[in-house]
């Protein structure tokens, strides 16, 4: 006789459960039933009312979980080191986008019509988790650039909150406009705007109306 598989922990069986319910709740919404709900976890129904008190509560920790970034993190530490800083960045930027597109498409099809979509609810608890995750987010990109930190002239965590927005920017749903590109965002990040091409103007000098000062005669 095979041996029995240990016993799930509390903290397995609630992650389990929130694991299968995720993409219910992408193709169905809220009208995914607890019955589907068990069948993908493979669990009885009953199950899941032991570990959550009801379906609202178990939605919210699913969206408590996609707002997670521990997972994210993670997927940052896999990326190459060995890739030259341009390449590292541009798959950081893959895969952040690849997390905020999971966290709009789950808010997205829970967003009940004439209701605002909105992230978890607000508290001071969750304000210091959310401070703490983009914390660890941007070490995990300043870790991610490594020696190439030197070649920067602005702060290394600087230059993460600058990625940030941007891909946050560029796959929120509410922002429209034309889809940017992990290599373009990350080329106008260490590059900027201006072209290549384009010499800056000289200087010209100083002239009595720029200087304020009035001309002296030789």
């Amino acid at each position: 006789m095979s041996p029995r598989a240990p016993a799930m922990t509390p903290d397995d069986r609630r992650a389990a459960i929130i694991a299968a319910t995720v993409p219910l709740l992408r193709a169905k919404g809220r009208a995914a039933s607890t019955r589907e709900i068990a069948t993908a976890a493979g669990i009885a129904e009953g199950t899941i009312f032991r570990v959550f008190e009801n379906k609202d509560e178990l939605i919210e920790a699913c969206v408590h979980d996609a707002f997670d970034s521990s997972t994210l993190v993670a997927e940052l530490a896999e990326v190459d080191r060995t890739l030259p800083l341009r390449d590292r960045l541009a798959m950081a930027v893959t895969i952040m986008q690849e997390h905020l597109q999971g966290v709009f498409s789950l808010m997205t099809v829970l967003h009940s019509p004439g209701q605002p979509l909105r992230p978890p609810t607000h508290d001071v608890e969750a304000h210091r988790r959310r401070e703490q995750a983009t914390a660890e987010l941007d070490g995990a990109f300043v870790e991610l650039m490594g020696a190439d930190t030197e070649r920067l002239r602005v702060p290394a965590r600087t230059i993460s909150g600058y990625l940030r927005m941007l891909t946050l920017s560029s796959v929120h749903p509410m922002l429209g406009g034309t889809p940017s590109t992990p290599e373009e965002l990350v080329d106008v990040l260490l590059e900027g705007a201006l072209s290549r091409s384009t010499a800056a103007p000289p200087t010209a000098p100083p002239t009595a109306s720029t200087t304020g000062r009035r001309p002296t005669s030789c």
